[in-house]
């Protein structure tokens, strides 16, 4: 039997040194079958770490586990943005970031999988010494992270402005436009990582805020101002149902805009007009007594003021008006014939229904002496006009509406002064009507932006507040400066006119003073207005009285 015993020292020494490498061969290569082994099965390999966080040996749902715990507390992790003098502090998740879990378990559980079949040996081997580490995959959602970013920045952002127009002293000038800076979205994404080796690390970035140009320039924009203003300094004649009239050019300049045309990268500024602007300043600007085309009237049955429905009436303008006044002026055309629309008698009287004729607002009495010619005159001026509506912004003209007081209209010869002589005419004594309704409009409070006293005071008028008439040089305009209907309601006797106006209370007329307070010469009286509102204004009236 061999003994071992009998074996030499230096021989078992040898036999030592042999046999120790050959056992941590074999051990490391029972180790590497066993982890290969591993990862066939459904393990994670050796010694695997995610972002930090130990997963080797877990099956894929611990793994998924793991990360999702990770994903859960990543929203919290700080994050510092230095943009020049801009600091901001804010969070993952508030910026959009997350953990792409389904990326992460994908990344680990490949760990050893993927390796090239010569290197597996070699990076198994190391991955006993040191573990082998796996980032934490992230995503970023851009609305997010945009949105968080203006908010943030609060006013330290601006966005750029484009030039626009305004209107300056009546022209059209140019507002220029402005640089924006901002955070921009790309540039704070292209800075924050994609992966992170630590959940829970603070994240600190650097960048640049960036400078946004306009992307009109004011040159451009000043061009199109020019032509708009050149398009704009005449009158416009507007042709419109066999009516023409002319508006100021001026008037529609705020109805110009600029917009941006071309391509969104590069715009090209382009004058236009805003059409229902245009349809606005239309309205507000048409002739006086084109408020109530269809010529509706009102009755006072019982005391209570009723429409009397006109005539359809074809007024201006149709729906395209405004579009077709905003081409041609951009084309430079200043005369436009417009289309028109139908309004139908109903219609006026509904609309004057709204107009807030609901009480006497204004009256005055005049007295004259029975059976004179002058008083028939007087009937039938009154009888001419009662009832007559003057809607809301519109000027009562006695002259256009009566015209020459001729024997056909029913007036007779009476006595008149004419060029300060006493003579006699068609319609002599109607200045005591229009004396009459000047002074229901004086206390109503209504503009009277033209009127005429005598030459010579007259006993049984007013001193300082009377009206003459003469066709077609000497008139009275009553203009309605209220936002309501006022109705023209002329009452007589044989000895007396009384003009009321209905509408609703809005301003209250009362005589301050008077200088002098008689005699002849020039006389100056004092109206003071109380408007419903409380604010008061002063006019003063003339009259010039010959001295006999």
């Amino acid at each position: 039997m061999w003994d071992p015993s009998a074996v030499s020292t230096p021989r078992k020494a040898l036999v030592a040194l042999v046999a120790a490498p050959l056992a941590l061969i074999l051990v490391l290569v029972s180790a590497y079958a066993v982890d290969a082994a591993v990862l066939t099965s459904d393990s994670v390999a050796r010694n695997v770490e995610v972002a930090g966080v130990s997963v080797g040996g877990l099956s894929r749902k611990q793994l998924r586990a793991a990360v999702d715990e990770m994903a859960a507390e990543f929203p919290a992790t700080k994050v510092s943005i230095d943009a020049g003098d801009l600091h901001l502090e804010s969070t993952a998740g508030d910026l959009g970031m997350k953990i792409d879990t389904d990326g992460t378990v994908a990344r680990a559980w490949a760990v050893g999988r993927d390796d090239p079949l010569p290197t597996r040996p070699v990076r198994w081997a190391g991955s006993v010494i040191s573990p082998r580490s796996v980032d934490a995959e992230l995503t970023l959602d851009g609305a997010t992270l945009s949105r968080t970013l203006v908010e943030l920045q609060g006013d330290k952002r601006s966005d750029p402005v484009e030039p626009s127009i305004t209107i300056t002293d009546g022209a059209i000038t140019v507002v220029p436009g402005k640089d924006g800076i901002d955070l921009t979205t790309n540039s704070v994404a292209s800075a924050l990582p994609s992966r992170v080796a630590e959940v829970g690390r603070p994240i600190r970035i650097e960048v640049k805020r960036a400078v946004t140009e306009p992307k009109m320039t004011d040159e451009a924009v000043q061009a199109l101002a020019g032509q708009a203003n050149q398009a704009t300094t005449g009158k416009v004649e507007l042709t419109s149902g066999g009516r023409t009239f002319d508006i100021e050019g001026t008037r529609f300049r705020p109805a110009f805009t600029v917009t941006a045309g071309g391509t969104p990268e590069h715009p090209t500024p382009q004058l236009g007009m805003d059409a229902a602007r245009v349809a606005e300043l239309l309205a507000a600007n048409m002739p006086p007594g084109s408020r109530n085309p269809t010529g509706v009237r009102f009755d006072i049955r019982g005391g209570v003021p009723v429409p009397v429905p006109g005539k359809d009436a074809q007024v201006c303008c149709g729906p395209d008006a405004p579009q077709k006044l905003a081409d041609a002026l951009l084309a430079g055309k200043t005369k436009v014939d417009l289309p028109t629309r139908t309004v139908t008698a109903a219609e006026g009287a509904e609309w004057a229904r709204t107009l807030g004729v609901t009480q006497v607002v204004g009256e005055f009495t005049t007295r004259h002496p029975a059976g004179q010619p002058r008083v028939r005159n007087i009937h039938t001026i009154s009888d001419a006009t009662r009832g007559i509506l003057i809607a809301p912004g519109d000027t009562f003209s006695v002259n256009d509406t009566i015209g020459k007081r001729t024997a056909e209209k029913g007036y007779v010869p009476a006595p008149v002064i004419e060029n300060g002589e006493h003579a006699e005419d068609f319609g002599g004594g109607i200045s005591q009507y229009a004396t009459t309704l000047f002074n229901a409009s004086f206390f109503a409070g209504l503009d009277i932006p033209a009127y005429k006293a005598h030459s010579e005071y007259i006993s049984r008028y007013p001193f300082g507040r009377e009206a003459t008439l003469a066709y077609p040089s000497v008139d009275l305009k009553i203009h309605n400066n209220t936002p309501y209907g006022v109705v023209i309601w002329p009452t007589y006797t044989d000895s007396s006119v009384t003009v009321q106006l209905w509408s609703t209370p809005y301003a209250r007329g009362e005589q301050t003073a008077q200088n002098p307070t008689g005699g002849c010469g020039k006389v100056t009286t004092e109206r003071t207005r109380t408007f419903v509102d409380g604010h008061t204004d002063k006019q003063n009236f003339h009259a010039s009285y010959r001295c006999i």
